[in-house]
């Protein structure tokens, strides 16, 4: 029967390979991981179909070619913007409606 045997240390260049793992980096890579998605959920475009007043459609479309045309942002990037306007505004307009539509109650 032999003895117990000492492990030697790695050899110094074997940390070399091998990433730095803190709480920090992962912290970090966990950020950058998120920021990376965040930024690809932007770019991703999506195409909706929703029934509404031909009058309303009429007036969204009028005001996403007259910001267009003032400005020269793409038409998406308008519609876009007025749709996160209107979603800022959606408690605002379920009141109003709420009010409107008692019967529903």
């Amino acid at each position: 029967m032999t003895g117990p045997q000492r492990m030697a240390p790695p050899p110094a260049d074997d940390d070399e390979d091998e990433p730095e793992v803190s709480r920090e980096s992962v912290a970090r890579d966990r950020r950058r991981d998120r920021d990376r998605a965040a930024a690809e959920a932007r770019q991703t475009m999506t195409r909706r179909s929703w029934y509404t007043k031909t009058t309303a459609a009429d007036a969204f479309q009028a005001a996403v070619d007259d910001i267009h045309h003032s400005t020269r942002v793409p038409k998406h990037e308008v519609v876009a913007a007025l749709l996160e306007a209107a979603v800022a505004q959606s408690e605002r307009v379920q009141r109003k409606l709420g009010r409107s539509h008692a019967s529903h109650q």
